[in-house]
């Protein structure tokens, strides 16, 4: 009896082991590895931009160079008291003067106009707002300007504008620039080969008029009356030397200027107020 019950026993313990231990089989085949975490592609980062360097010769924001036009004008002029030494321009109406270079041919008219010697690069003086007028009295047509930009020009830094541009001699494209400041336009053209630097040098060169000079305005008003009793041949030199008087009462050279009015007389009597 006793043997029965221990089997009895045995068997039944040995059914609850089986019946609580799972089938290892089919637990590996239902559970499925779990998969690796995705990986992020770290976001590039950008480079720096790099800083833009500003030409040395803008143009005003916003705008463009006109086609076929050099930039000088504010490369040449803005901000640069070199200008050249020559002959005082002085132009009615405008309070500042320039000077014109040695050695070159002035013209008087309405609009004087210097030459070089090879007439490859003239300058003309005058007034008006821009350079269209000063371009055709050197003879030039159709021109095609750049916006105008601010200027400080010569060695009183006066205020005023410029621009560069291109223009026709019949067919042919001539280069050009003008100034103003205190209502005295000045503008130069150029071939190829031509003498830009006296150009630019002559622009550089203008300064207010002082005025006011009692001695040197005396002999320019002895000029101006000579000039109306002159016999014909010599009335053209009085007028063109008081012309130059005038230039040398707002030239800071004063009266050593005088001696180049002197000189324009060649051989007319000079007035004693202008010895």
């Amino acid at each position: 009896m006793r043997v029965r019950l221990f089997a009895f026993a045995a068997v039944a313990v040995t059914s609850l082991g089986l019946a609580g231990c799972p089938n290892k089989s089919n637990d590996d085949s239902n559970t499925a590895a779990a998969p690796p975490p995705a990986t992020v592609a770290a976001a590039p980062v950008p480079a720096p931009a790099p800083t833009p360097t500003a030409p040395t010769n803008m143009m005003p924001e916003g705008s463009q160079p006109a086609a076929g036009v050099e930039l000088h004008v504010k490369a040449e002029v803005d901000n640069r008291p070199d200008g050249i030494t020559g002959s005082p321009v002085a132009v009615p109406g405008a309070t500042a003067i320039a000077m014109a270079p040695t050695g070159w041919q002035l013209t008087k008219a309405a609009f004087q106009v210097a030459a070089s010697t090879d007439q490859k690069a003239k300058i003309a003086y005058g007034t008006g707002p821009d350079g269209n007028a000063g371009a055709a009295a050197l003879g030039l047509t159709g021109c095609t300007w750049n916006p105008p930009e601010p200027l400080v020009i010569g060695a009183k830094k006066l205020a005023g504008q410029g621009a560069d541009g291109v223009c026709k001699r019949g067919a042919a494209n001539v280069k050009a620039a003008f100034i103003t400041a205190n209502n005295l336009l000045v503008v130069g053209a150029w071939d190829d080969g031509g003498d830009l630097a006296n150009v630019f040098g002559s622009m550089r060169s203008v300064t207010a008029a002082v005025g006011g000079v009692d001695s040197i305005a005396a002999c320019c008003n002895a000029l101006s009356q000579n000039a109306k009793s002159a016999p014909p041949q010599q009335i053209g030199m009085y007028m063109a030397a008081a012309g130059a008087c005038n230039a040398a009462r707002s030239n800071p050279q004063g009266r050593a200027a005088l001696a180049q009015v002197r000189a324009m007389l060649m051989g007319a009597s000079v007035p004693a107020s202008c010895r």
